[in-house]
């Protein structure tokens, strides 16, 4: 049983860290291709939050607690409270910040207003790499099993 769920822990690890890394390089590749694929990426990473990250992010709570409730591991372990912290806060940025801000640059930039566009695309990137960094440093702490 801790085996599968395990393997379930890692792909909606991968999944989230793979979704975030997505996020982070396609604005980066497609600079040239105009307003109307910008406009539509921005719509995409607005419902991949409901429909990628949030079911990784429950997938990766779910057999998190599950594991720790078959034991060896406590709540009160240092890697189980800051895992629980990162899936939390990616849940919190998701619903305050990358959708709706997302939605606000895809309306920005239809409106043609690439100044108030690119302040909020540079806002949801410093955020979502502080989002990736949180995950990375949450895969070592639990590859290393910190404070268990």
């Amino acid at each position: 049983m801790r085996d599968t769920l395990l393997v379930l822990h890692i792909v909606g690890a991968a999944a989230w860290l793979g979704g975030n890394l997505v996020q982070m390089t396609v604005p980066l590749l497609a600079r040239g291709e105009g307003g109307a694929f910008l406009t539509g990426w921005l719509r995409v990473v607005a419902r991949m939050g409901g429909r990628l990250c949030m079911p990784a992010g429950i997938l990766l709570l779910g057999t998190g607690i599950w594991m720790v409730l078959i034991g060896p591991y406590r709540f009160e372990d240092a890697f189980v409270v800051i895992g629980i912290s990162v899936v939390v806060i990616g849940a919190v940025l998701g619903v305050v910040v990358f959708t709706p801000r997302s939605l606000q640059a895809a309306a920005a930039e239809e409106a043609g207003d690439v100044g108030r566009r690119r302040a909020i695309t540079n806002q949801i990137a410093r955020f979502g790499a502080i989002d990736t960094l949180l995950v990375v440093i949450a895969i070592a702490v639990m590859v290393l099993r910190l404070g268990a």
